[in-house]
């Protein structure tokens, strides 16, 4: 009996709750995904091999059995997958199940003779793992960089409005010195161009190879081809770097590294949305909630930054389980195991994940309102982050105790400062420029390297659309 899939009835919320939010990763790791993309790889490699052996074949081929073997892709639906599925039932393999299928399907287009030249020489790595990098692949292409450069011009657009506006810097969580908000947003903005293009540029691994790697089936068959510089061709004809050292499996090195980048730019991201929320609840920001929105279900008052706080719960997630992968998937018992193929269904996991926090933090922004005058007064009622000012300037004028003199002095009343400083005898313009001195002045380059690292993250995005 069929089952209608309903989104309530769905074991985890990517496929129930926040389905209407990622429904498009679908496309890429769903089990159909996978086994389209695999029958892609057993078609075009069959392509390839019936060109390089076709002088031996001892048949003939009709003029379009290239367009024919394509149709079947491109003809590829939802019944075709489940077709698959019933096949695997019996068999126990699912790319076992696959070769079954594709022979049915060449015998209903009348290419029955190249029947036992389908995964010729192939092991089941050999498919999944170049089905699996051109799937990443793509997603990578359509879905992370479009959302992750969304994230960083929201950033961006936030940092240039906001160059000048003043806030009180925080080290350990207490105040330090005066900045701007602007700057502070900059350097996220930079980071996170900076990894965005590294995963732009990433060039996913591929290998053919055969039971442990040696091509051996095939260079038993077929002596006279060179099955190295076969397998490579093939591999980059697929747009994938071609990994020659390689078991039964992959080695998953390079996926291990693309894993770490996403990780790492979900920490990166998580902790901004750590950072956003740290302002609001210090009043420095507000985000604001749409009417007939309920942030509380009895304090109907509240206004929550509940889209930073999903989007950091999302991000810390999917960047545990990223970091997992790529350090589990490194392993694998001598020429393989098949530990590695239930981690490598879950891909979708961590990237899906990725996607909800950054739609969640887009949202966020959305709505976050700046309190710039609370910024600057907080500052201005915090004088003593001109202590650094004071002690510095004062030690490259020859005061050589000024760090002393400034904390004890503050000790006593931020008033007793300048006093301490008059009583020793200094030079009026050295007092004077002290005296002159406000918080809100004190931002050094803050401004500048604001400005510099923003325009940095302009060329940064523009080579990844190059």
């Amino acid at each position: 009996m069929e089952m209608s899939f309903k989104p309530l009835e769905a074991i985890i919320p990517i496929d129930g709750r926040y389905r209407g939010r990622v429904g498009e990763a679908s496309r890429y790791f769903s089990e159909y995904a996978l086994i389209r993309e695999r029958l892609r790889v057993e078609i075009e490699f069959l392509i390839k091999l019936v060109e390089i052996c076709r002088g031996e074949l001892s048949f003939k081929l009709p003029q379009d059995w290239k367009d024919r073997l394509l149709k079947i892709i491109e003809e590829f639906k939802l019944e075709d997958a489940e077709r698959i599925k019933e096949l695997e039932k019996i068999l126990g393999h699912d790319v076992k199940a696959l070769v079954n299928y594709l022979r049915e399907r060449l015998h209903q287009i009348e290419l029955e003779p190249l029947s036992s030249y389908i995964h010729l020489g192939l092991t089941s790595d050999d498919v999944n793992n170049l089905a699996y990098s051109l799937l990443l692949s793509r997603f990578r292409d359509e879905v992370l960089i479009p959302n992750l450069i969304g994230v960083i011009e929201a950033i961006s657009e936030e940092a240039r409005k906001h160059l000048e506006t003043i806030m009180l810097g925080r080290t350990h969580g207490v105040p330090a010195i005066p900045t701007t908000f602007g700057r502070f947003l900059s350097n996220y903005a930079y980071r996170l161009a900076r990894i965005a293009h590294e995963l732009a540029s990433f060039k996913f691994p591929g290998k053919l190879g055969g039971a442990v790697g040696d091509h051996s089936a095939l260079k038993f068959t077929y002596p006279k081809v060179d099955w190295i510089e076969f397998s490579k061709s093939f591999v980059e004809s697929l747009g994938l770097e071609y990994i020659p050292a390689s078991t039964q499996i992959l080695p998953h090195d390079r996926i291990s590294e693309f894993l770490s980048k996403i990780s790492i730019l979900d920490a990166i991201t998580s902790n901004l949305c750590r950072d956003l929320w740290l302002l609001s609840s210090l009043g420095l920001l507000v985000f604001g909630r749409k009417v007939g929105e309920a942030h509380s279900s009895t304090m109907p008052h509240k206004s929550n930054p509940l889209h930073l706080e999903n989007a950091e719960g999302a991000l810390d997630l999917a960047s545990s389980i990223a970091s997992f992968m790529a350090r589990r998937l490194i392993s694998s018992r001598l020429h393989r195991d098949l530990s590695d193929s239930i981690i490598k269904r879950f891909y979708g996991l961590p990237l899906t994940l990725t996607i909800i926090g950054f739609k969640s933090l887009m949202e966020a922004f959305k709505r976050m309102n700046v309190l710039r005058d609370k910024m600057r007064l907080e500052v201005e009622n915090h004088p003593e982050s001109l202590t650094e000012a004071y002690q510095v300037y004062l030690r490259a004028h020859g005061v050589e105790d000024a760090y002393e003199l400034v904390q004890e002095a503050l000790g006593r009343g931020w008033s007793e400062i300048l006093k301490k400083i008059k009583d020793r005898g200094l030079p009026d313009e050295i007092v004077k420029r002290l005296e002159e001195i406000k918080p809100t002045e004190y931002v050094g380059e803050a401004v500048r390297i604001g400005s510099m690292l923003l325009d940095e993250v302009e060329k940064i995005l523009r080579r990844i659309g190059e």
